[in-house]
């Protein structure tokens, strides 16, 4: 593989939007916008020849060492790259159109142009310290374009708080590790492993805890507040007043990043299981709460916002259980679709107005009575789909597995088979079972070329699945209980984390 013209491209991906605002501040405004959107389109154009060039030459892990500039190469990173800045472009051109007139479309768009390339930086480097700094680099962004608002005084210190929390944790556990181990490489964290298990010393004193496994926890829990798992959730849905593009940039790539840091940090991390399982019951934890609160929202942003947080609740699972491969590949499919879900949302509100304005459609007693056929016909298919992805994925229990127990999940829409006709609801259904299997088949490569080792944890995340499985069938039966009832209640509000988070604030606010 010619490497010098690999590590060029990806290089470019992210380098180019960064000399694009540099030569757009130095400019007339009228000039601006114009640059900013040619940088992002030249770095999505570098990161496509540079993951088809990594296609065509069978690129394997590759590090290109120079020192503290350090990357690492593979077609696994540049297919994160490639989302990354394919996102980004979709993002900036949408924010051009959306912010018309608004007056600091400019400052909006050269921050925007700078939460991408920290990203493709972050999965690029093979240096914990320049890992770190894109990492904070990317809360520091989001505080800046969320102060752009004038009418969201106290959302953007909400938001701050939790990430400027989550940075110094991280910062915490990266000293420890450097300090120990005398290395500050991704790469070389299996062999430096034994330095860190020496006993944690706190001002001379010895604490019966090791420092690999303090640093761990110091970890999940710097992972868990970046990616907004319950119940650190709170600063997500303080963006809810944020504009719609970022949005859409904050849900596809800022929340998604713990992935790419536990892949390159899970060396360590499955030296420790216990901190792994109690970071997947978590995780286990905050996809339920977001998947019933989520279900229960009539605003379409909330409702997204709790998406995101069922989302990544599942991709912690799978980076806890050891399946990072499904988790980057769960990071990849969940930004296209979200973003994709946050740029149409004014769209989605519109055509809610319209059904309010002409009248909802009733069910019919034919449609009642084909509802049961219905669901036996997508019973049927979810299972012959699991048993075909099982079996294609058949030498990785993972993706089969994960991707068997997920069809099962997809019956959650269920209530959707009252309204709508059994022709339409078939065709619905193939559609999706065909994504479910290619998606599965994809995963199952992210995770070859992954190349991590066997974790301890591997029974949690069937275990999980198979029990939000039993959850669904039981909201189904009993849809009509009072238990679902109060659970609704509660899942509308959140289960009241959001009110408790604030509860200080609104205090103040009250007595004043």
């Amino acid at each position: 593989m010619k490497t010098p013209f690999f590590l060029a491209n990806e290089l470019a991906a992210f380098l180019l939007p960064l000399l694009a605002i540099t030569f757009a501040l130095a400019v007339e405004s009228r000039w601006r916008r114009k640059i900013l959107f040619g940088g992002q389109l030249a770095a999505l154009f570098c990161a496509l020849m540079g993951w088809m060039l990594g296609l065509m030459h069978g690129a394997n892990q590759t590090l290109f060492d120079t020192g503290f500039l350090s990357w690492r190469l593979d077609v696994l990173t540049s297919s994160i790259v490639l989302g990354i800045t394919f996102i980004a472009a979709v993002v900036f051109a949408f924010s051009e159109r959306y912010l018309g007139g608004d007056p600091s479309r400019d400052k909006f768009l050269c921050m925007l142009s700078l939460l991408a390339p920290c990203a493709a930086c972050l999965v690029l480097t093979d240096n914990l310290i320049l890992a770190f700094a894109c990492w904070h680099l990317l809360s520091i962004g989001l505080l800046q374009i969320m102060l752009l608002n004038a009418d969201s005084s106290r959302s953007p210190q909400t938001v701050f708080k939790y990430h400027l929390f989550s940075d110094l944790l991280f910062l915490l556990a990266l000293v420890l590790v450097a300090s120990n181990t005398q290395d500050i490489g991704f790469s070389h964290m299996q062999a430096v492993l034994p330095s860190l298990n020496n006993s944690l010393r706190v001002f001379g004193l010895a604490i019966p805890v090791s420092v690999g496994a303090f640093a761990s926890i110091l970890l999940v829990l710097s992972f868990s507040i970046k990616s907004a798992i319950f119940p650190f959730n709170g600063w997500l849905l303080a963006t809810l007043n944020a504009p719609t593009p970022l949005s859409g940039l904050l849900h596809a790539g800022v929340v998604n990043v713990s992935a790419v840091m536990a892949w390159r940090l899970a060396p360590l991390l499955q030296e420790h299981p216990t901190v792994l399982l109690a970071w997947g019951l978590l995780a286990a934890l905050s996809a339920l709460v977001g998947t019933l609160c989520m279900s229960a929202q009539p605003d379409v942003k909330k409702k997204l916002v709790y998406s995101t947080v069922g989302q990544m609740g599942f991709m912690a699972l799978q980076c806890a259980s050891g399946a990072i491969g499904a988790a980057l590949f769960h990071l990849l499919a969940h930004g296209l679709f979200k973003c994709y879900m946050f740029l149409q949302s004014g769209s989605a509100v519109a055509e809610g107005l319209d059904k309010r304005k002409f009248g909802s459609i009733q069910v019919d007693a034919v449609h009642s009575a084909s509802s049961i056929w219905s669901k036996i016909f997508v019973m049927a298919l979810g299972a012959a789909a699991s048993i075909g992805l099982y079996v294609l994925c058949v030498n990785n229990g993972f993706t089969g597995i994960s991707a068997a127990i997920t069809a099962c999940a997809l019956f959650c829409g269920m209530p959707a088979l009252e309204r709508i006709d059994f022709k339409s609801l078939s065709l619905f259904w193939i559609a999706v079972m065909g994504i479910v299997l290619g998606g599965g088949l994809l995963s199952s490569t992210f995770e070859h070329l992954v190349q991590v080792g066997a974790s301890a944890n591997q029974w949690l995340l069937p275990l999980v699945l198979a029990l939000f499985a039993l959850i669904s069938i039981a909201l189904q039966i009993g849809r009509n209980s009072s238990l679902a009832k109060a659970l609704y209640v509660h899942s509308l509000s959140g289960f009241y984390v959001d009110e408790i988070s604030s509860g200080h604030s609104i205090a103040i606010a009250t007595r004043q």
